[in-house]
């Protein structure tokens, strides 16, 4: 029973092993995209195929790996600790008689789920986690599922003899047999398309936001590059119309009119060739100019005034603050004035960039909710979407973010927020981002997984009642005709159903009606047999009874037979106070002779020292018996002890000097034997069990010191 048990717990260990190696290979390397982050994993799948196969134990191994694997690719503490209560919950409620695909759908549906959205909604510092909670929250349900689905068909496709032995003795009925297939039927096919749905939708729609986005940033990088366009082109045909005017009033009169007319510049100004601001317009900062130190009216350290005057062509800055009567950020276009080849000075345009402001205005219509940021080639911020929170001029750093739920989509972390974006550039090298709401990640999915969760719940749980009333109404007949297995009720049988009988129901009813007459007429003739073969069983089982305490190769008492016999001898010799002594006889090396001659010889060894111990017990009181193998054993009682001593020592003496010859073998077969013995004084009141170990350890002292010896151990009263 222990070796039974021994076995059957190794067996659990190996496939436990086997299958947490194949649950952690799963889990790691051949979970299958979905979409970004979603993926079906099926390392629980073997993990609940092993507990419906082959029990808890190797379960329970399996799952170790498979939280292991998980560890190693960072799930969090929540992911892990979800999968515990899934393995637990779907355990007891197999173990409470539920199909495991109904387990499964019972925990996603009541437990796992809803505490999937919780933990996303209350602990994951993950950003957007909160919009993405009732996503992963249904996949996660929909993966339990496909899990516990796939389990039940591993279930159904392996061979019963590699199942264990407990779980096939669990009766199952032949309604619940019918419903869990049906249910299979359904659910594995049913959520496997609901995954492929789920991903084709996903990836359209990523592409059709990807396509909307980059529309979007065309559009704003074309109407910037236009307006900029228009105003540098305005500017160069005015430095032109500036060189071929040589009246100094008639320029300030055409600067003028150019400011009024183009008011995105909040001014215009004429310098001379040596850097100084000669004239601004409109008219009124020259009044306020006057009052500012004289080296402030110098523009010669510029780049716009220096690119004009060194490389005498027109020029666009970055975005930079300008300095002298008005301090706000701008952009400067700058055109050489040149005359007869000379370069005279320089026209330059400010443009404030609250213009930009202005154009976001005009496109709102187009671009929704949506945020935008427009920077230089430097990176410095020429506009920026208030939600933003970045000012002008401020050095933009570009903040990538790494969604855990769509990573492969490229996103900005704004404000601990992950939203989707669009990069474009202008011929001007400026970037424009197009930023969306992190809503649009979520609305990728939100939609279909709503409507594809409710109508996979819907359609199971509708299946599933369908499923069990056809159950039931397929193994009605079947259960009415095993309740009732009367005779009259069996020939009516057919005449008593209705819709829900069948071909084959019939069929078994016409079979038992033959049987039940066999049975007739085999009853009195078994009954007649019966009592013959009793009478002959009896004689049989005296003949046994007598065989079964035989040892078939020495004809000595065998282990049971000699235990049987010595116990009650014990007793009689303690009740008379009579000495006794046992011998634990072992035969040195037998397994040598095995090997060396052969088992049929060292058969012969066995019988020939089993006729040398009778030759020398010829009392009635010895009791011999083989105790096992190559082991005997030898009871003495009455008389004393040294008697049985001198016995034993003749018993060892003579098998040294023992030669057995064989036919085949050149040279006589001859062995040596190692002895323990037990002497009992009158009054000792050990059991048998306590004197064989004892004699147990003297033989074992006999081994230890080299064979061929005996060693003795005496005990008076305790």
């Amino acid at each position: 029973m222990l070796n039974m048990i021994e076995k059957r717990t190794q067996e659990s260990i190996l496939q436990g092993l086997l299958f947490g190696v194949f649950a952690a290979i799963a889990n790691l390397f051949l979970s299958i995209p979905i979409y970004g982050a979603l993926s079906l994993s099926w390392g629980m799948g073997l993990c609940i195929y092993v507990l419906i196969s082959f029990g808890i134990r190797a379960s329970i191994i399996t799952l170790a790996f498979s939280i292991i694997s998980m560890y190693i690719l960072d799930q969090s503490l929540a992911d892990i600790g979800i999968s515990l209560a899934e393995f637990i919950t779907i355990a007891y409620l197999i173990h409470k008689r539920f199909f495991v695909v109904i387990a499964s759908l019972c925990f996603w549906l009541f437990i796992g789920s809803p505490l999937f959205w919780l933990y996303l909604n209350s602990f994951s510092s993950a950003g957007n986690s909160q919009e993405f909670s009732f996503i992963f929250a249904a996949m996660q349900g929909l993966n339990g599922l496909f899990n516990s689905s796939l389990a039940a068909l591993l279930y159904l496709l392996t061979p019963t003899r590699w199942i264990s032995e407990r779980i096939n003795l669990v009766n199952k009925s032949l309604s619940s047999n019918i419903f869990a297939l049906s249910a299979l039927t359904l659910i594995l096919p049913l959520v496997t398309i609901s995954f492929v749905l789920v991903s084709t939708a996903s990836m359209r729609n990523e592409e059709q936001l990807i396509k909307i986005l980059r529309a979007q940033a065309t559009s704003v990088s074309l109407a910037t590059e236009r307006f900029i366009d228009e105003h540098y082109a305005f500017v160069n045909q005015l430095a032109r119309t500036l060189s071929r005017i040589s009246d100094e009033d008639a320029r300030k009169n055409i600067l003028v009119d150019a400011q009024s007319n183009y008011p995105n510049f909040y001014n215009l100004t004429f310098i001379r060739s040596d850097g100084y601001t000669s004239f601004f317009a409109p008219t009124k900062y020259n009044e306020e100019v006057k009052n500012l130190p004289e080296n402030l009216r110098f523009v010669d350290d510029r780049n716009y005034f220096i690119h004009a005057r060194d490389k005498k062509t027109p020029f666009i800055s970055n975005a930079m603050m300008s300095r002298g009567i008005i301090a706000a950020p701008m952009i400067a276009m700058s055109s050489p004035i040149i005359i007869d080849g000379e370069f005279e000075g320089a026209l330059l345009g400010a443009m404030n960039l609250q213009f930009i402001t202005k154009l976001h205005e005009r496109m709102k219509s187009s671009l929704l909710t949506d945020y935008v940021i427009i920077t230089d080639k430097e990176d410095r911020v020429i506009y920026a979407s208030s939600p933003t929170n970045l000012n002008n001029l401020e050095k933009h750093v570009v903040n990538i973010g790494k969604s855990k739920f769509t990573p492969d989509f490229p996103v900005l972390s704004i404000n601990g927020k992950n939203h989707p974006y669009h990069l474009a550039k202008n011929s001007f090298d400026w970037k424009i981002y197009i930023i969306k709401q992190p809503a649009e990640l979520v609305q990728l999915f939100s939609h279909h997984i709503l409507v594809l969760a409710a109508t996979v719940v819907s359609i199971i749980l509708l299946f599933l009642f369908i499923a069990h009333k056809l159950a039931k109404q397929i193994t009605a007949p079947l259960v009415k005709l095993l309740k009732n297995s009367s005779e009259s009720y069996i020939s009516n049988f057919e005449n008593t159903q209705g819709a829900t009988s069948s071909q084959e129901i019939n069929e078994v009813a016409a079979k038992l009606r033959k049987s039940h007459n066999l049975l007739r007429d085999f009853e009195g003739q078994l009954q007649q047999q019966v009592t013959e073969k009793t009478t002959q069983l009896e004689q049989m089982n005296l003949q046994l009874a007598a065989q079964a305490r035989e040892d078939g190769l020495t004809q000595l008492l065998n282990r049971s037979g000699f235990d049987e016999i010595a116990y009650n001898a014990i007793k009689t010799n303690q009740r008379l106070h009579q000495p006794i002594s046992l011998a634990l006889i072992d035969i040195d090396h037998f397994k040598l002779i095995n090997d060396s001659y052969g088992h049929l010889v060292g058969d012969e060894c066995l019988k020939a020292f089993a006729e040398l111990m009778q030759d020398n017990c010829k009392r009635e009181t010895d009791i011999i018996g083989r105790y096992g193998g190559e082991e005997f054993i030898i009871l003495m009682s009455g008389k004393d002890v040294r008697s049985h001593h001198q016995l034993i020592h003749n018993i060892r003496l003579q098998t040294q000097n023992m030669l057995l010859n064989f036919k085949d073998l050149q040279t006589p077969v001859k062995f040596t034997i190692s002895i323990g013995i037990c002497s009992l004084l009158g009054n000792s009141l050990l059991s048998l069990h306590e004197v064989i170990n004892i004699a147990d350890e003297e033989l074992y002292k006999c081994k230890h010191n080299g064979r061929n010896q005996l060693s003795i151990v005496t005990i008076d009263a305790e």
